[in-house]
């Protein structure tokens, strides 16, 4: 059983930068981590430069020395951006003749022209993410005892510390300073820019959003940084064709109320919506009846007085999902209740409140610490051993780093082939978004079961994007053999609990669903 811890206004602020989680992952080309690991927990170590941070990456069985940051502000022709130094070194017994790191952690050409870009800076206290603007992809390999200097550039970040997320490394706190400072490193910014290839399209921070489904279904939320917005299923507090609440309509609107409650105004929208089944006329009254159904229960289970209030209906005009089958008409039968505070969203989650239990695992379960086995590893199929020592709350996320293990005949198939990827369309991310290439090889399967609800890792959208991406590893077509070993970074909104449960659901072509439990939560 997870317990609550207190109210974040009792955390203490960070004191330390830290690694978490260093080592980098295995990709197609012939990269895999190996061996036994070190603690996914890494203290930074300062190097030369009192403002860098040095890690220790451990990929295709060797040690990586990686110098991270800091991060450097500048200024090129006028414009102002962000340049990431980073060197990576090669020990001189190392196995492999060579190895094209860079295209790991920077990301290679198909990255590129999907625009998924595996490295990240993460603001984890104003729930923001830097994309990488770099959009180079041919960086050459490194020897044995050779090293290799990168600068990635990103757009003008404004605040003193970031969190960089190395694909298939970890997550790395560093300073944010400027050209001129004493520490900073002296950088050739014009020959930067020049050898970058700029995508100016992914110099702005996009927001971090919270996704969370009810386990009974009832509800699901959304949450940005302007406002929460909630569906609540028609078919859970309404009967069939009426505007009448049920009796467990309170199961899911308590938890509507409590986000409100726990803002001091702003503006309060919900809105009525059907399925095709009857006339246009029928189904617009029957959604405005509805909407207004909720909105008469919301205002006696909390007080609205410091809310502007709108109530609508839209009848079938603005479904989810296509009307063709059940399912989708399910869907389509729901009220939508936005809920944007005066002053923006305070990063926490919304919650349904509905009391649904924590249902059984579908797969094998055991600790986070002592891992689980799964697959067989017989009659041509994979296995795999997945851990999770701990997280780490950082700001108003939790970010952790499992370690996969091949068991017997190894994986077989791609981690992020049903071992660690949503069940859902293959093409799909978590919310039902077509996304394509970005989609078919995520870690965003890694859910959080914490009360009443599924909490899938936080995501963002990029400019020009319909589909989300995961805050997660977004490219795992690393396939391991037996006994190799590979470590995969994913950030959840933080549950404000000691412990949590990671819980990968079962479905999908692949099904592998398993469960982690009693994860211990530190502070960053």
């Amino acid at each position: 059983m997870n317990n609550l811890r207190h109210p974040r206004a009792t955390r203490s602020g960070l004191s330390r930068r830290v690694v978490l989680s260093l080592p980098a992952l295995a990709v197609a080309g012939g990269l895999a981590a190996c061996n036994k690991r070190e603690s996914p927990i890494v203290p930074a170590t300062p190097t030369a430069s009192p403002a860098s941070t040095a890690a220790e990456a451990l990929t295709t069985g060797e040690t990586l020395n990686i110098s991270v940051g800091p991060l450097v502000r500048v200024t090129h022709q006028g414009s102002d951006l962000s340049v990431l130094p980073l060197t990576i070194a090669r020990p001189k017994d190392a196995v492999e003749p060579t190895l094209n790191a860079a295209a790991v952690i920077m990301g290679g050409i198909t990255s590129n022209v999907v625009l998924y870009r595996p490295l990240r800076l993460i603001d984890s206290a104003g729930l923001r993410v830097w994309s990488t603007t770099t959009g180079k992809t041919d960086f050459g390999s490194i020897a044995p005892g050779d090293d290799q200097d990168l600068y990635p550039t990103f757009g003008p970040v404004d605040v003193d510390t970031v969190t960089v997320f190395l694909s298939h490394g970890g997550f790395i706190e560093v300073p944010v300073v400027n050209a001129d400072d004493a520490q900073a490193p002296k950088l050739d910014v014009g020959s930067i820019v020049s050898n970058a290839k700029l995508q100016d399209t992914l110099r702005d921070p996009v927001s971090i959003e919270r996704y969370s489904v009810a386990l009974d279904g009832s509800s699901s939320g959304l949450t940005d940084g302007d406002e929460t917005s909630v569906d609540v299923a028609s078919d859970v507090t309404f009967a069939v064709d009426s505007a009448e609440l049920t009796a467990q309509a309170d199961d899911a609107l308590k938890g509507v109320a409590e986000t409100i409650a726990g803002y001091s105004g702003g503006e309060l929208t919900i809105t009525g919506h059907t399925d095709d089944v009857a006339d246009d006329a029928h189904n617009q009254k029957l959604s405005e009846d509805r909407a207004q159904a909720v909105a008469d229960r919301l205002g006696k289970l909390t007080d609205l007085s410091a809310w502007t209030t709108t109530v609508a209906g839209k009848g079938e005009t603005e479904p989810k999902s296509a009307n063709d089958t059940e399912e989708g008409r399910q869907a389509n039968r729901r009220v939508e209740v936005v809920i944007a505070p005066t002053d923006g969203t305070d990063g926490s989650l919304a919650r349904s409140g509905s009391g649904a239990e924590i249902p059984e695992p579908a797969g094998p379960s055991g600790s986070g610490p002592d891992g689980v086995t799964v697959g067989s590893g017989t009659f041509g199929l994979g296995q795999v051993t997945v851990k999770l020592a701990q997280v780490q709350r950082r700001g108003s996320l939790l970010l952790g780093v499992l370690e996969v293990t091949g068991g017997k005949g190894g994986s077989l198939t791609p981690l992020g082939t049903g071992w660690l990827s949503d069940p859902g369309s293959v093409l799909n991310n978590a919310r039902g978004e077509l996304g394509g290439a970005t989609s078919l090889l995520a870690s965003d399967g890694l859910t959080l079961l914490s009360g009443s609800d599924r909490i899938y890792p936080v995501d963002y959208l990029l400019p020009d994007s319909d589909a989300h991406r995961a805050l997660t590893e977004l490219e795992l077509s690393e396939i391991l053999t037996e006994g190799q070993t590979s470590r995969v970074c994913v950030a959840w909104p933080d549950t404000e609990e000691d412990t949590v449960m990671v819980d990968h659901p079962d479905g999908g072509a692949l099904p592998w669903p398993w469960r982690l439990t009693d994860v211990p939560v530190v502070d960053g």
